[in-house]
């Protein structure tokens, strides 16, 4: 995170608010005299600066971690934030990954959200050839192949009823709140895990360790 720091009262150079996910945040420096802590336990000695941040969105707080610098230059560059910024895995299907950025940059307009989260899963089974009928159908089609399992058949359910409240303006829950958002985006990004990321670190690890058998036995 070196291009990440602290600049004229307030964190430049992240792109969206780790806590609200709001474009471009002003995250305003609450803390300028920079505490300075020495670690114990396992990195005892080691002494670290912490600032803490404000999003002026959402008024929720960031903070950083900074190795030490001397108070007059501020936290200068920050080793890591608290949260971390959200990302999206490149295993997953190039369709997935642009629809699961977009579901989590909206996750303050909870139906578009919603939406963008169906879509994912939508180009996550078709990039499996789950193309024909609704998504509900494809993915019972997924379980009953044990391409996915009863749990995660289960699971997705919900993210059925959620789309279709959306889609269809349900009368008695016509809206989204965060927490179905975050519910169905939850879903979308395990499916993602379960269906391309984790079988990508799989495929990696078998490499990895027979290119290390191969430099031994040489």
């Amino acid at each position: 995170m070196s291009e990440i720091r602290v600049q004229y009262g307030k964190l430049e150079g992240v792109d969206r608010c780790p806590q609200c996910g709001v474009a471009n945040p002003y995250l305003r420096l609450l803390n300028p005299a920079n505490p300075m802590v020495t670690n114990r336990g396992p990195t005892k000695g080691t002494t670290v600066n912490w600032c803490f941040f404000v999003c002026s969105a959402c008024d929720r707080m960031v903070m950083a971690e900074s190795p030490p610098y001397p108070k007059s230059e501020g936290c200068a560059e920050i080793a890591r934030l608290y949260p971390q910024a959200e990302s999206v895995d490149e295993a997953l299907p190039s369709s997935a990954q642009n629809y699961l950025r977009q579901a989590m940059e909206t996750l303050h307009a909870p139906d578009a959200s919603v939406v963008m989260s169906g879509s994912a899963v939508d180009a996550m089974l078709k990039a499996k050839e789950y193309e024909s009928g609704s998504l509900f159908k494809r993915i019972e089609r997924a379980v009953e192949d044990h391409l996915l399992t009863e749990d995660m058949g289960r699971w997705a359910h919900a993210v059925r009823l959620e789309g279709n409240n959306v889609r269809h303006a349900d009368e008695d829950r016509p809206h989204m709140t965060r927490q179905d958002a975050e519910q169905v985006l939850d879903f979308a990004r395990a499916l993602g895990d379960f269906l391309f990321v984790l079988t990508a670190r799989v495929e990696s690890g078998i490499e990895a360790a027979k290119a290390s058998t191969e430099d031994e036995a040489s």
